[in-house]
C-alpha cells in the first residue's frame, strides 16, 4: 500500500460515508479489482488501529450498504432471503423446547417462536434452560420430522422471492475477505495475552449482524471463509513490490510466525504408521482456508462463546456446514489436548458440545466424515491419547506381578470429566446406524476400542480396611462410575441398538471375539492364572470388558439367533472369566453387611451406585447375566461350592456348637448376615429373568411393580427411576402399564396447610397379591430401607385386607420365576446339587435350634421349593442302597449324599458328622495344672451335652434343675433329675417333640477307660409333652461326642443315687489323666431334610404334629395365593414333595407317626390350640366391650355435667349472676381462677404487623401481567393503602395534626393484628415459663409456643376483671333519646383513666409496648421531634381496633352476607376482640387526657346538643380543625366506644351508632351531590319536603340549600336547555352501598361486645336492610323494595336536630370551602369508596406465560436481568432475589420489599423455580409451588420442563393463609434469612 493510495483513500473518505460508499459501489460494479475500495480498506482495517473502534465498524457498514443507509441495505438483502431453516443460535440459560414426538435426533431443539408456531399439541415435549447453548433445528429434515416445523421453515416454505440484482452484493463480496482476515490478524497478534475475544466484541457483533441479514449475505461470508485461493492471496507476502506497503507486509509476515508457533504449541505426537494417511492425526496441520484457521484459533482460545456463535450462525448454508465439520474433525485431536489443559473444563466442555452437537447430529455428514477423514478413528485415538497420560499400574491381586495399566481416577481428567465432550460426540455419531455398522465392521477400530476400555478395567480398586478406620475417604468413586457410564456404557448401548437382525450377526460375533481376546490379555496382564488367588480384601466395581461381552452376548441370542455354544469360551476360561463379576457380587453384600465399615461412607456409595437405576442395566444386570450363563455351563456342585467359599459362609454351615473363629474375613457377628446374603444371591441368580426370559413389556412391568412396592410415587419419579439402557428413549408402554398397575391418588390439601401433597400413584391390590417380587425389590433397592419399607407395606396390605389371621406375621412371597427363553438353560439347575442339599439340611437344623432368623428360613424354604420344582421325578424302581462313608466331614458337603436327586436326599438321614479339628488346639494332656471346670450357666453346657444316656427326654428340653454329682473319683457321672416333689418343676411347653431314647452304642459322651450304663428314669417324671415310644434317636440339636479309644470299656459310667446339688456342674475332668490321644469330635445328627421341615413346621405353629397333608381339612392347593406365614409355606412345600414323589409322601407319614405317634395326643393338642384361640378371642372381645363401656360412661358423664350446668344456669337468679366472676383455666398450672388486678390472667396471642387491608383494590382483583398491555392495566395507585397515603398527605397539608390525627384511622399499611389460640394462663406462670425457656436458650426474641396447643405466640393479652362480670354493666333507664345523649356526653367528659400500679396495669402497658414495636408507621406519622404529640398515641390505639375489625371483615369476604362457600379454614377458632378493646380503652383514655382532647365536645357537635357553659379549663379551639363532614365515621365510632365505660347498656351503644350514622349519611349525600350538575341537583330536589328528612330527595335538598351557593360545585352546564334526567333509585342504591362499610363494622362491634348473633343475610341486596334492623337504626317493618337509607336516620324527638345538625356540619364545611375550594371538593368526592376485599394477584393458567415474559425481564430498581427473578404476588413488582445489586443498607431487595409492601410479610413467586417464597419478618420459608403438571406434581427449578398449570386449590390455600395471617403457625421449615433475600 503506497503512500499515494493512503492519500487517495483520505481524499475519498473526506466526502462522507454515504458518498464514499456510493462511489465505491459504482467502482465495484464495473471493476472486478476495485483499487479505490482496497485503498479505503487499507486505511480502515489498518492493524495499528484498535479492532473494536466504533468509527471503523460504522464505516464498514456504510461501505457495504453501497450508498444506502445500513438499515435500508439490511432490509433490501432480507427481501431476497430464501432460507428454509431457522438456525437461531443461543447461549446458555436460553429457554428452548425439545419435542420427542417430532425429533429424529435426541439432540433436536427449537426456539420459542418456532415451537409456538408449530403444531405440538399432545406431543411429548418439554421446555428447558439450555445448559451449553444450542441452535434451532426448525426446518432441518435430518434432525426432526416435517410435521413439527413452524409455518416459516421447511423445504416447502421456500418462497420464490426473485433473483437479487447482480450489483447488490458486489461491495460485500469484495470487502468480506479483508474484514474476516483482519479478525484473524487480531487473533494472531494477541494470542499470548488474555481477552483478545473481548477486545473484538463489537467487531464480532458486526459479523453476526451481517449474517443475520439472511441467506444472501451469509453466502458471501461463507464463500470468503471456504475459498482456498482467498486464503492464499491474503496470507502471501510479496517479496518485492514497490506498490506494496512494507510495514503491512512485515506485520503479516510476523503474524504468520506467531501463528506457526501457536500451531506447534498444540501439535499432535507422531502418529502411528497406520494413521499416516489421516490428516487429523498428523503432527502438524496445514490450513487451506480462512475457516480452518478460524477454527484453529477457536480451539486455541478454548471455544470462546462469541466466536462459537458466529460459526454456528452460518450453519444454514449446507456447503459451509460441511466445511465447518471438516475443519472441526481436522482439529479434533487438538480439542482433546485443549480440554486436558483448560482451567475451566465445565464451561469449555459445554461450549465444545454446543458446536459439535450441531454437526455430528447430521447422519449424512457424519458418515461422509467417517469415510473421508476417518472420524471414528480420530475420536477413539483422541480418547486414548487423553487417557494414556493418566495411566498407573493396576493394584489388583498381586501388584508385584500385575503389569496392567489403568487410569488414575484421582487425576483431573477424570474428576472434572474432561473427556465428556469427546464421548458425547462419539455417542452422537454412533446413534447413526451406518456409522455404527462401520465402527463394528472395522477390526482394527474394534481392537483399538477395547484397548481403550481396558484402561478402565479394574480401575479404582478398593482395599478393605480391617484394623483402623480410614483417615481420608477418597472421592474418586464418582469419577470412576461416571467414566464407565459415559465412556463405556453409553457407546455400548448405542452400538447394541443397531444389532437387531440376523444380517448384523457377523458384526456381533466380531465384537464378541475381540472382547474375549482383550479379556484374556487383561487376565494375563494382571497375572490371574490361578483360581485360588486371594482377592477377598479388595474389589473393583469396574469391569467394562465383562459387561461388553455380557450385553453383546445377550443381544446376539435375543435378536440375532446366535447359539450360545458358538460364541462362549471353553468352560475353564468361562470359570476364570466370571470370578471377577462374582467377586463384585460378594463385595456388594459384604458392604451391605458392614464388613467394609472402616472404609467409610464412600464404599457404601459405590455399592448403592452399582445397582442404581441409571447404572443397573449396564452393571449389575450384565454381571448377573454372565453368572447365570456360567452357572448353567458348570457342574452344579462345583459352582455351589465356589459360591459358598466366596461368601465366606463355610464356617456358618458348620455343625460345631462352639468353634473358635477361623475365617479371617468374617467376625462372628457377621456370620448370619453373610449366610442370608449367600441365600439372597443364590435366589437372585436362579430367579431373575431380566435378560434370559422376560420380554420388554414384562420387564417394564416388573420394574414398575418394584418401584410402586417400595413407595407411592409421583409420575415423574416413576419415569425417572425406571432403569434405563443408557441413551435409550422412554418405554412406549409406560402409560399402559401404569394404568394397569397403579391407582392415581389426587393430592389432598392438609387441613393444617403445612404439607402440600402431590399426585401419587399407589400399587393396586392385585400387585401385592400376584406381582410383588421381594427378590427383584432387593436387587433394585438402593437403600436397604426401601426393601424393608416394601416388606412393611406388604404386611400392612395383607393385614388390612384380612388375608391372614390376626397376630400372624406373613412371610415374604418369593415368586416362582417365569420360564427361560429356549436358548438358555434354567439357572435353577444349580439347585440340583447335593452340596446345596447338604447346606439346606444344615441350615434347617440351625433353624430348628432357633439359631437363624425367619428371613433366612423363608429363603431356604423357597430355594428348596425351587429345587423340588426343577428336579425330575425319580424313577419308579428302588434306588441302590446307600451306605454312607465311614466319615462324613463337617463343612465338606460333597459326600453327604450319594446323588444329586433331591427326592432321595430329602429322605436320607444323616446320622453322624465328624467335626473338623481346630488347628490351634494341641493334643490333650490333662494335669492338675490344666484342670478345666465348666460351672453353672456355661454356654458350653447347652451346646456340648446334647445326649441322653437314659433314653428319656433330651437334655436340651429339660429344665435347668438337674446336676452333676462329684464323687471321690473324678469321673464324668450324669445324675438324673430327682423325682421327689421338692424338685418337681414343670417343663415349658415346647413346639418340638421330645427325643426318643438312644442306644448305648450311640452314646455321645465318651472318656477313656470309662464304661456307660443307662441312667435311671423316674417313673413319676412327667415330660412336657406326651411320652414317646422307644425309637431310634431323633434329636433337634447337635450331639457332640468323641470317639472311644480302642480297647476302652463302657461299664464305668453309672447313675448316682445321692441327692443332687441345687446347681449344675455339667462336666469335671479327671486331673490325673495324661498322655491321652483324642480323636476328632463328632456330632450325632440323626436328621433328614423332611424331619427338619416337619419339626420346623410344628415349632413355628406352636403345636405338635401341626403339618396336615393335602387330603386333610387344612390342605391347600398348589396354585393358591402366596400369602401366609412360615407354616403355610413349609406345608406348601411338603405337599408339593408328597405330590411329586410317592416315597417321600410315605416317608413324611412314617416320620409323623414316629415323632407324634398318638392320634389322641394330636387331637388333644389341636383341642388345646382351639381352646387357646377361643380364649384369646374371648379376651379381645371383653377388652373391646370394656373400652366401649368406658367411652359410653365418659360421654354420659359429660352429658350429665352439661345438663346440670344448663339447669343451674336456668335456676340461678339475676342477683346470683351479678356476683359471679368468670374463671379461666391456666394451661400451665391447670388452676381455674378469675382474673384480678393483682393476679391477672391473659390470652395467649400472636401480634404481628399487617398490610393485608391496605391491599384492598378499587377495581377488583388485578391480574399478574404477562404482556405489556396487561402491565399497563396493573395500577399501583388503586389500593386502599395508596389512596389513604394520598389522603393523609392532603390532610396534613390543610389541617392541624392535632385535629386530623383524631379524624381518621391508619394501619392499612403496617397496622397491628392480634390473634389468639384461645388458651389462658396466669401472667406469673408465663413469666416462669419464659424464664425456663431463656435458661435453655430455646426462646427467640420474645416468641414462645403455647404450652397446650404449641401455637406460636409472642405476647399475652390481659383479661380485665370486668369481663364476664354482669355486675359491672352500666344500666340505662332514660326516658328519651335526649337524655341518653346527655348521659353519653357526661360519660365522655368524666370517664378518665385513673393511674394504677397493679400487675394488671403493668401487663396492659407491656402488651402495648409489643404492639408498638410491631407496627411500621408511615413517615408522616412519625414525629419530627423526639417527643411525639399525644394525639398520635390516640390515633395508634384506635387504629389497632380498626385494623383488627377490618381484618375480620376481610376474612369474612368483605361483607356479612352468609356465603355458600366454605369459610376460610385457617381463621382462628376464637377471637380476642373484646379483651383487646378493653386494653385499648385503657390506653385511649390515657391518651385523651394527655392530648387534652374534649371528646365530649366532638360528640356534642355530632349530636347537635346545646353547648355547656364554658369552664375555667376550657381549651382554646384548634386552628385548621377538620370539619365533621370530613371525619371518618368509623374512626369516630371507635373513639367513642373506647372512651366510654367498658360495659355500657346496649341502648347507649345503639344511640352512639345512630348518631354517627347520621353524620355518615349526610357525608355520602354530599359526596353524591358533587357528582351532579346544578340542573341535576335542582331536578333531584324537586318536590322535596322542607319540614322533615324522609328520603334522599329531602336530604339532597338540605345539602343543596347549604352548599349549593358555594364554590364547592363546578358548574359546567349553563347553556344546557334540555331537562336533565336523574335516576333517584340508582342514587339511593349508591348511598346504601357507601354506607355499608360503616354498618358492617358497627355490627361486628355489637356482635363481639354484646354477643348478639349476626343476622342471616342471604343476598347482597338485603345486606343494608338487615344491618340497619340489627343495629336498631330502624325498628319498624318497612317494605324492603321501597326502603331508603334516610329511614335509618334517628334524632331526638321534638327537636329540630334533624335539620339543625346537618346545617351546622355544612356551615363548618363552607368555611373550609372558602379557604380551599379544590381541596374541599377533592376530599368530598373520594371520601367514601367501595373497596373490594384484598386478594393476591390473579395468575394465568399456563406457567409458560409467566416464564416467557419474566425470566429475561429487568429489575425495576437496577434495570438488569436478575439471576433469580422474583415477583411480588401482592403488587406485581419484580425484585432481584438474593442479589447484591439492589442491596440498600445491607438489606437485599426482596426483604426490603416485603417490609415496604407487606409490613414484613412477602409472598414472592420465583420465576426460575416456580416456587413460592414467603418472608415473615426475619425468617423465610419455601412454601411450595402453585403450578403443577398434568399429573398434579411440582416441577421445581423446571428440571423436567413439562407444561405447568395453576392449581386453584393451592392458590386458594396460599391466599387463605395470607388473609388469615397464619404463615407463622402453619409453615414449619423456617430459616433466618439475615436480610439476604
Amino acid at each position: 500500500m503506497a503512500s499515494s493510495s493512503t492519500f487517495e483513500a483520505k481524499v475519498l473518505m473526506a466526502k462522507g460515508k454515504r458518498a464514499t460508499a456510493a462511489y465505491i459501489h459504482a467502482d465495484c460494479s464495473n471493476n472486478p479489482c476495485p483499487q479505490h475500495l482496497n485503498a479505503v480498506l487499507d486505511s480502515l482495517l489498518n492493524p495499528a488501529k484498535s479492532i473494536d473502534e466504533w468509527e471503523t465498524i460504522d464505516w464498514c457498514k456504510w461501505l457495504m450498504a453501497g450508498g444506502r443507509t445500513p438499515d435500508e441495505f439490511a432490509n433490501t438483502v432480507r427481501a431476497y432471503d430464501n432460507q428454509t431453516t431457522c438456525g437461531l443460535v443461543w447461549t446458555p440459560n436460553f429457554v428452548a423446547y425439545r419435542c420427542r414426538t417430532c425429533g429424529i435426533s435426541p439432540c433436536m431443539s427449537l426456539c420459542t417462536e418456532c415451537f409456538k408456531k408449530g403444531n405440538h399439541q399432545r406431543h411429548d415435549f418439554n421446555m428447558f434452560l439450555s445448559q451449553a447453548g444450542g441452535a434451532c433445528d426448525c426446518g432441518d429434515t435430518s434432525v426432526m420430522k416435517e410435521t413439527g416445523f413452524c409455518d416459516r421453515h421447511g423445504p416447502d416454505k421456500c418462497a420464490n422471492k426473485g433473483k437479487a440484482p447482480r450489483d447488490l452484493m458486489c461491495v460485500a463480496e469484495a470487502m468480506m475477505p479483508r474484514i474476516i482476515f483482519r479478525f484473524i490478524l487480531h487473533l494472531r497478534e494477541n494470542c499470548h495475552i488474555k481477552g483478545p475475544i473481548q477486545d473484538a466484541d463489537s467487531y464480532i457483533t458486526m459479523l453476526v449482524d451481517f449474517n443475520n441479514m439472511g441467506a444472501l449475505m451469509r453466502r458471501v461470508m461463507t464463500s470468503a471463509l471456504t475459498n482456498p485461493q482467498i486464503y492464499r492471496d491474503l496470507n502471501d507476502v510479496p517479496d518485492v513490490n514497490p506498490n506494496s506497503d512494507y510495514d503491512y507486509n512485515m506485520y503479516v509476515s510476523e503474524s504468520k510466525k506467531i501463528y506457526e508457533k501457536a500451531m506447534e504449541s498444540i501439535a499432535n505426537p507422531e502418529p502411528l504408521e497406520e494413521y499416516k494417511d489421516c490428516p487429523s492425526l498428523h503432527k502438524n496441520l496445514v490450513h487451506k482456508t480462512l475457516l480452518e484457521e478460524l477454527v484453529f484459533w477457536t480451539v486455541f482460545f478454548e471455544f470462546p462463546e462469541k466466536v462459537v456463535c458466529l460459526l454456528l450462525n452460518m450453519l444454514p448454508d449446507p456447503d459451509y456446514k460441511e466445511a465447518l465439520m471438516r475443519a472441526i474433525v481436522l482439529h479434533y485431536s487438538r480439542i482433546s489436548m485443549m480440554l486436558e489443559r483448560t482451567n475451566d473444563p465445565e464451561n469449555v466442555s459445554n461450549r465444545v458440545v454446543h458446536a459439535s452437537v450441531q454437526l455430528f447430529s447430521n447422519e449424512s455428514l457424519a458418515l461422509r466424515m467417517t469415510e473421508q477423514l476417518n472420524l471414528l478413528h480420530v475420536m477413539v485415538v483422541s480418547l486414548r491419547y487423553m487417557m494414556s497420560k493418566i495411566l498407573v499400574m493396576s493394584s489388583l491381586h498381586d501388584p508385584g506381578h500385575n503389569f496392567h495399566l489403568v487410569v488414575d481416577c484421582s487425576k483431573r481428567v477424570m474428576t472434572e470429566h474432561c473427556y465428556w465432550p469427546l464421548v458425547s460426540d462419539l455417542n452422537n455419531v454412533l446413534s447413526h446406524r451406518p456409522v455404527a455398522l462401520k465402527f463394528m465392521s472395522d477390526d482394527h477400530l474394534i481392537k483399538m476400542w477395547f484397548g481403550f476400555l481396558a484402561m478402565f478395567q479394574g480401575m479404582n480398586v478398593n482395599q478393605r480396611e480391617t484394623k483402623e478406620h480410614i483417615k481420608y475417604e477418597p472421592n474418586t468413586y464418582f469419577a470412576a462410575f461416571s467414566a464407565e457410564l459415559e465412556a463405556s456404557a453409553y457407546p455400548m448401548w448405542a452400538l447394541v441398538s443397531h444389532l437387531t437382525d440376523a444380517e448384523t450377526a457377523p458384526l456381533t460375533r466380531k465384537v464378541l471375539t475381540a472382547c474375549l481376546k482383550q479379556l484374556k490379555t487383561w487376565l494375563e496382564a494382571i497375572n490371574f492364572a490361578s483360581l485360588n488367588m486371594n482377592d477377598n480384601l479388595q474389589v473393583s466395581f469396574h469391569l467394562p470388558l465383562h459387561r461388553y461381552f455380557s450385553v453383546f452376548l445377550c443381544q446376539a441370542v435375543a435378536k440375532q439367533g446366535i447359539n450360545l455354544n458358538d460364541v462362549l469360551p471353553p468352560k475353564e476360561d468361562l470359570l476364570v472369566m466370571i470370578l471377577h463379576p462374582l467377586r463384585v457380587q460378594v463385595a456388594f453384600y459384604e458392604i451391605l453387611n458392614d464388613l467394609w465399615v472402616r472404609n467409610g461412607l464412600q464404599i457404601k456409595g459405590q455399592a448403592m451406585t452399582y445397582i442404581q437405576g441409571n447404572f443397573c442395566n449396564s452393571m449389575v444386570d450384565a454381571d448377573l447375566y454372565l453368572l447365570q450363563i456360567a452357572c448353567t455351563r458348570m457342574c452344579p456342585n462345583e459352582f455351589t461350592s465356589l459360591i459358598i467359599d466366596k461368601f465366606h459362609v463355610t464356617e456358618s454351615l458348620s455343625l460345631a456348637p462352639e468353634r473358635a473363629p477361623q475365617n479371617p474375613y468374617l467376625k462372628p457377628e457377621h456370620n448370619t448376615r453373610m449366610l442370608e446374603s449367600f441365600l439372597t444371591f443364590l435366589a437372585t441368580l436362579v430367579t431373575v429373568r431380566t435378560n434370559i426370559g422376560l420380554s420388554e413389556t414384562e420387564l417394564n412391568r416388573l420394574e414398575m411393580v418394584t418401584l410402586l412396592c417400595m413407595s407411592d410415587r409421583t409420575h415423574s419419579q416413576l419415569m425417572e427411576l425406571m432403569p434405563e439402557r443408557c441413551g435409550t428413549s422412554q418405554t412406549r408402554d409406560f402409560e399402559t402399564l401404569l394404568a394397569e398397575l397403579a391407582d392415581y391418588r389426587r393430592p389432598v390439601l392438609d387441613p393444617n396447610g403445612g404439607n402440600l401433597q402431590q399426585g401419587m400413584y399407589s400399587a393396586k391390590p392385585h400387585v401385592w397379591e400376584n406381582l410383588y417380587n421381594p427378590i427383584h425389590v432387593l436387587l433394585r433397592a438402593v437403600h436397604r430401607r426401601d426393601f424393608h419399607t416394601s416388606m412393611d407395606r406388604y404386611t400392612d396390605y395383607v393385614k388390612d385386607s384380612n388375608k391372614v389371621k390376626a397376630g400372624i406375621s406373613p412371610w415374604l412371597p418369593f415368586r416362582e420365576p417365569t420360564g427361560c427363553s429356549e436358548a438358555y438353560d434354567d439357572p435353577r439347575l444349580i439347585l440340583k446339587s447335593k452340596v446345596f442339599h447338604a447346606a439346606v439340611l444344615v441350615i434347617l437344623q440351625k433353624a430348628v435350634r432357633g439359631q437363624i432368623p425367619e428371613d433366612v428360613m423363608a429363603l431356604i424354604v423357597f430355594l428348596l421349593d425351587q429345587a423340588v420344582t426343577i428336579s425330575e421325578v425319580r424313577e419308579s424302581h428302588d434306588p441302590k442302597p446307600f451306605f454312607p462313608q465311614k466319615q462324613l466331614n463337617d463343612m465338606n458337603f460333597d459326600n453327604w449324599f450319594s446323588s444329586d436327586c433331591i427326592f432321595e436326599n430329602l429322605t436320607t438321614v444323616i446320622h453322624k458328622v465328624i467335626l473338623t479339628p481346630e488347628p490351634e488346639v494341641s493334643p490333650m494332656t490333662y494335669s492338675s495344672d490344666s484342670d478345666i471346670e465348666w460351672g453353672e450357666n456355661s454356654e458350653v453346657d447347652t451346646e456340648m451335652t446334647d445326649v441322653n444316656p437314659d433314653g428319656g427326654t433330651n437334655i436340651l428340653m429339660l429344665p435347668d434343675t438337674g446336676g452333676w454329682n462329684q464323687s471321690g473319683t473324678d469321673l464324668m457321672v450324669f445324675v438324673p433329675q430327682d423325682s421327689s416333689p421338692a424338685y418337681d418343676t414343670p417343663n415349658p411347653v415346647l413346639a418340638l417333640p421330645p427325643s426318643t431314647s438312644m442306644e448305648v452304642e450311640t452314646m455321645a459322651v465318651a472318656v477313656p477307660t470309662m464304661s456307660v450304663v443307662p441312667a435311671y428314669h423316674s417313673p413319676t417324671e412327667q415330660p412336657a409333652l406326651p411320652p414317646m415310644v422307644q425309637l431310634a434317636a431323633l434329636t433337634a440339636g447337635n450331639e457332640v461326642a468323641r470317639q472311644w479309644p480302642e480297647g476302652a470299656t463302657s461299664t464305668e459310667l453309672v447313675p448316682s443315687t445321692s441327692n443332687c446339688a441345687p446347681h449344675r456342674r455339667p462336666y469335671r475332668r479327671r486331673p490325673t489323666l495324661e498322655g491321652g490321644v483324642a480323636s476328632p469330635p463328632t456330632v450325632d445328627l440323626n436328621e433328614s431334610i423332611i424331619t427338619l421341615l416337619l419339626k420346623l413346621h410344628c415349632q413355628l405353629s406352636g403345636v405338635p404334629d401341626s403339618y396336615k397333608p393335602e387330603d386333610e381339612e387344612e390342605g391347600a392347593s398348589e396354585g393358591g395365593s402366596l400369602i401366609g406365614d412360615g407354616p403355610f409355606f413349609i406345608g406348601r412345600l411338603l405337599r408339593k414333595i408328597s405330590r411329586l414323589d410317592e416315597k417321600c409322601k410315605q416317608y413324611i407319614q412314617e416320620t409323623r407317626m414316629r415323632l407324634w405317634p398318638s392320634q389322641e395326643e394330636r387331637d388333644e393338642a389341636k383341642k388345646q390350640k382351639e381352646n387357646r384361640e377361643k380364649e384369646e378371642r374371648r379376651r379381645r372381645a371383653k377388652e373391646r366391650q370394656q373400652k366401649l363401656m368406658a367411652e359410653f360412661k365418659s360421654k354420659q358423664k359429660l352429658f350429665m355435667e352439661t345438663a346440670m350446668e344448663t339447669d343451674e344456669s336456668a335456676l340461678n337468679s339475676d342477683e346470683e349472676l351479678f356476683v359471679s366472676k368468670q374463671e379461666y383455666d391456666c394451661v400451665i398450672c391447670n388452676q381455674a381462677t378469675p382474673s384480678t388486678e393483682e393476679k391477672p390472667m391473659g390470652l395467649v396471642v400472636w401480634i404481628q404487623a399487617t398490610s393485608v387491608i391496605g391491599h384492598r383494590r378499587r377495581h377488583g382483583q388485578c391480574v399478574l401481567p404477562t404482556c405489556d398491555d396487561e402491565r399497563a392495566l396493573l395500577r399501583r395507585d388503586d389500593t386502599l393503602s395508596a389512596e389513604f397515603d394520598r389522603r393523609l398527605e392532603e390532610l396534613n397539608r390543610h389541617f392541624d395534626p392535632k385535629s386530623w390525627y383524631l379524624s381518621v384511622n391508619v394501619g392499612w399499611d403496617g397496622g397491628v393484628h392480634v390473634q389468639t389460640c384461645g388458651h389462658h394462663l396466669h401472667l406469673d406462670c408465663l413469666n416462669a415459663y419464659l424464664q425456663s425457656l431463656r435458661s435453655q436458650q430455646r426462646q427467640v426474641s420474645g416468641e414462645y409456643f403455647c404450652p397446650l396447643c404449641r401455637q406460636l405466640a409472642n405476647s399475652v393479652l390481659p383479661l380485665a376483671p370486668q369481663l364476664g362480670d354482669c355486675a359491672q354493666m352500666v344500666r340505662s333507664n332514660p326516658s328519651s333519646m335526649s337524655q341518653i345523649l346527655d348521659e353519653l356526653r357526661d360519660f365522655l367528659e368524666e370517664n378518665d383513666q385513673k393511674p394504677s400500679n397493679s400487675s394488671m396495669a403493668e401487663a396492659i402497658g407491656k402488651i402495648m409496648e409489643v404492639m408498638t414495636s410491631s407496627t411500621q408507621l408511615k413517615p408522616m406519622l412519625r414525629s419530627k421531634s423526639d417527643k411525639p404529640i399525644p394525639q398520635s398515641l390516640f390515633l395508634f390505639v384506635t387504629s389497632i381496633a380498626r385494623t383488627n375489625l377490618e381484618t375480620e371483615l376481610s376474612q369474612r369476604g368483605g361483607t356479612l352476607v352468609t356465603s355458600s362457600e366454605p369459610p376460610n379454614p385457617f381463621l382462628p377458632k376464637r377471637d380476642c376482640i373484646v379483651p383487646l378493646l378493653h386494653v385499648l380503652s385503657v390506653h385511649a383514655r390515657v391518651a385523651r387526657v394527655l392530648a387534652r382532647w374534649p371528646a365530649w365536645m366532638t360528640f356534642q357537635q355530632l349530636c347537635g346538643l346545646p353547648p355547656k357553659p364554658p369552664s375555667d379549663t376550657a381549651l382554646a379551639p384548634i386552628e385548621n380543625e377538620v370539619p365533621l363532614l370530613l371525619k371518618d365515621p368509623v374512626a369516630l365510632l371507635l373513639q367513642f366506644i373506647l372512651l366510654l365505660p367498658l360495659h355500657l347498656d346496649q341502648n347507649y351503644f345503639i344511640t352512639t351508632v345512630q348518631m354517627v350514622y347520621n353524620l355518615l349519611y349526610y357525608q355520602v349525600v354530599a359526596q353524591i351531590s358533587c357528582g351532579l350538575t346544578g340542573a341535576e341537583r335542582a331536578r333531584a330536589t324537586t318536590g322535596a319536603n322542607e319540614g322533615k328528612i324522609c328520603t334522599l330527595m329531602d336530604a339532597l335538598a338540605l345539602i343543596n340549600k347549604c352548599l349549593g351557593n358555594t364554590a364547592l360545585y363546578m358548574e359546567d352546564d349553563e347553556g344546557c336547555s334540555e331537562k336533565p334526567q336523574v335516576n333517584m333509585v340508582a342514587l339511593e342504591l349508591q348511598v346504601q352501598k357507601l354506607c355499608l362499610p360503616y354498618l358492617r363494622i358497627a355490627a361486628l362491634l355489637k356482635y363481639h361486645i354484646y354477643q348478639q348473633p349476626l343476622p342471616d343475610i342471604r343476598t347482597p341486596q338485603t345486606e343494608f336492610v338487615c344491618l340497619v334492623h340489627y343495629l336498631e337504626l330502624v325498628t319498624e317493618q318497612i317494605d324492603w323494595e321501597c326502603f331508603n337509607a334516610a329511614a335509618a336516620l334517628n334524632w331526638p324527638a321534638e327537636t329540630q336536630m334533624y335539620t339543625a345538625s346537618p346545617q351546622s356540619w355544612c356551615n363548618q364545611y363552607v368555611v373550609f370551602v372558602d379557604k380551599s375550594q379544590i381541596a374541599a371538593r377533592s376530599f368530598l368526592v373520594d371520601q367514601h369508596i367501595t373497596w373490594h376485599p384484598p386478594r393476591l394477584l390473579q395468575l394465568p393458567r399456563e406457567y409458560e406465560r409467566i416464564f416467557t415474559y419474566y425470566h429475561k425481564r429487568p429489575c425495576s430498581q437496577c434495570q438488569s436481568v436478575p439471576q433469580e427473578t422474583a415477583i411480588c404476588l401482592m403488587c406485581g413488582t419484580i425484585v432481584c432475589l438474593k442479589q447484591g445489586c439492589c442491596k440498600q443498607q445491607n438489606i437485599c431487595e426482596a426483604t426490603a420489599h416485603a417490609s415496604e409492601c407487606g409490613a414484613g410479610t412477602g409472598v414472592f413467586l420465583v420465576v426460575t423455580s416456580t416456587y413460592i417464597i414467603v418472608i415473615r419478618g426475619r425468617k423465610a420459608c419455601l412454601w411450595g409451588s402453585l403450578y403443577l403438571d398434568e399429573f398434579e406434581e411440582e416441577d421445581r427449578d423446571l428440571k423436567r420442563g413439562k407444561p405447568l398449570y395453576l392449581s386453584k386449590e393451592r392458590y386458594q390455600l396460599l391466599e387463605q393463609q395470607w388473609l388469615a395471617h397464619r404463615f407463622d403457625h402453619i409453615e414449619k421449615t423456617w430459616i433466618q434469612h439475615s436480610n439476604a433475600l
